[in-house]
């Protein structure tokens, strides 16, 4: 595991300091206000604590990567040239989104056990159901996507009860406990069931073996097994 992280090692610094590098060097290129270096010293900056943040997180690496050259394509356009400001922030943009999301497959894919003893946060894509994914951290689970934009359940791994592989019948929109109106459409197919405060998790996936592994491995690791 800290061979894949050393290899995305790079891609974490380009995505971090090329915009702001870019800018810079424009900036001096075009004659600029000098004034102006401000700007890409502070993306840098928070460049540098935004992914130290979440270096153990790659699943929010596209995201992050994809605001701070946004950020970087408008800071440049307005320092040089305010009509190209869009095209910069979309091409960087990009550019960002493209390299982290790179990082988080070569750190993510393939799963494989070795990942349980690591601190990543490892997410499992629901089938069927676009944007919803079960995180696994090493001292929580949690729902994440679009309708846990407000509230994104979570459950210390000391809480977490019976996980089981489970064969769902037919399509069925279920409620989230504890999330108030919020539901989970669930697709006929296997599932993971997970036993929480104050009632279930039904997920929809083919990896229900495996996220009970993961789960279990990391409530020995954490010491709440």
């Amino acid at each position: 595991m800290t061979a894949r992280l050393r290899r995305v090692r790079i891609h974490l610094t380009v995505v971090t300091l090329l915009g702001p590098l870019i800018t810079t060097a424009v900036i001096l290129a075009t004659a600029a206000p000098l004034p102006f270096l401000t700007m890409p010293a502070a993306l840098a900056a928070a460049g540098i604590a935004w992914f130290r943040a979440i270096r153990f997180c790659p699943r929010r690496w596209p995201l992050r990567a994809a605001t701070l050259g946004t950020l970087s394509g408008t800071a440049l356009g307005i320092a040089t040239y305010p009509w190209s400001a869009p095209m910069a922030a979309v091409a960087l943009g990009a550019l960002g989104w493209w390299i982290a999301d790179k990082a988080r497959a070569a750190v993510l894919e393939p799963y494989t056990p070795e990942l349980a003893d690591s601190p990543v946060e490892v997410p499992w894509q629901a089938r069927g159901a676009r944007g919803l994914e079960l995180v696994i951290g090493t001292d929580r689970i949690s729902l994440a996507g679009a309708r846990f934009r407000t509230v994104r359940p979570a459950v210390a791994l000391s809480g977490v009860g019976t996980i089981e592989q489970v064969m769902v019948a037919r399509r069925a929109t279920l409620p989230v406990p504890g999330v108030g109106e919020v539901r989970v459409t669930v697709t006929p197919g296997p599932a993971v069931r997970i036993t929480v405060p104050p009632g279930e998790w039904i997920v929809p996936t083919d990896h229900g073996r495996e996220i009970a592994r993961l789960v279990a491995r990391r409530k020995v690791i954490a010491g709440v097994d």
